[in-house]
């Protein structure tokens, strides 16, 4: 005998629970019979709908002590640091894509392109970086030599702390210092790279003629190329800002002629002058490179000194 149970046969629906005589009766019954259950399977087929999970119920709200605490804890902490605006002036690096073309020779110049818009804008970051990290020097700089807190730090001089802390020398920390105005004056009208060096060119005309002077220099100077110490300077001289020269004449009308003095004997620096003139005349390229090192060694002095006076 199977252990396995027949399945029942459809049971066929009889209006009454009798048979009827009218054929046409008997085949409306199985037509809406057939028609019943083709609707249960196409409901059984179809997935169920997804279940929405009933809405969380409302925290409690906070008891009046409690916001009380809150604002006396916000008061204790005080004003809340201001937030400074993202910078702008970056370039977002472009996206890889590939090319629609299979041609070897397009695909090649498309992704050259990219290469060169890369490391275009890697130039343009890197410049307005370095643009806003001689500001950010400036202003924590100046912070900490006006508050003196080289004492707080058991430093003898604000010089001596800013080597000590952070590898910047007495007479650079006064240059970044005295070109912040100008640096300042400049952020909004350029992304470039704002070097230490060119902008004393601007420091006396910033305190003379104010930003819009150094602005007008700054773009003078941008529209013939490189901007350099020289080129603002010019600027400056053209557009009026640059401070009169005043012109000596050797002797003054009507006055008497000045004894000739005696030549005094060269100085140490200008007898290194010399004998650098003489190996020119044996071995010129030797001479040149000499030559640009003591011109470098004489212009990093000149710094240092003049880091020193102020």
């Amino acid at each position: 005998m199977s252990k396995y149970k027949p399945k029942d046969a459809p049971v066929v629906p009889v209006v009454g629970g009798a048979v009827t005589s009218s054929t046409g009766d008997r085949e409306e019954q199985m037509r809406r019979w057939e028609e019943e259950q083709a609707q249960r399977r196409q409901t059984a087929a179809q997935p169920p709908a997804p279940l929405v999970p009933a809405p969380a119920p409302p925290e409690p709200a906070a008891s009046a002590q409690a916001a009380a605490e809150l604002t006396e804890a916000k008061a204790a902490a005080g004003p809340a640091a201001p937030v400074r605006p993202v910078d702008t002036g970056y370039l977002p690096m472009p996206e890889f894509t590939e090319p629609d073309s299979t041609d070897p020779e397009a695909r090649l110049e498309f992704y050259s392109r990219g290469i060169l818009a890369v490391q275009y804008a890697a130039r343009a970051n890197h410049e307005r970086a370095e643009q806003q990290k001689l500001i950010g020097l400036g202003l924590r700089l100046r912070a900490l030599k006006d508050e003196e807190l080289h004492k707080t730090a058991n430093f003898d001089t604000f010089g001596e702390m800013t080597d000590a802390r952070f590898g910047i020398k007495k007479h650079q920390a006064n240059n970044i210092i005295r070109v912040l105005g100008v640096a300042q004056a400049l952020e909004d009208i350029t992304t470039q790279e704002l070097k230490e060096r060119p902008l004393r060119v601007l420091v006396p005309i910033l305190e003379t003629h104010g930003v819009d002077a150094v602005r007008q220099t700054w773009e003078e100077a941008a529209r013939h190329g490189n901007v350099t110490d020289t080129a603002l300077k010019e600027a400056a001289t053209f557009l009026g800002f640059a401070p009169p020269k005043v012109l000596e004449s050797v002797l003054e009308a009507g006055a008497p002629a000045k004894p000739k003095e005696v030549a005094a004997p060269p100085s140490e620096s200008l007898k290194v002058v010399e004998r650098i003139r003489t190996l020119a005349q044996n071995d010129l390229e030797q001479a040149r490179k000499e030559a640009a090192e003591l011109e470098s060694a004489v212009r990093a002095l000149l710094e240092e000194l003049q880091g020193d006076l102020s």
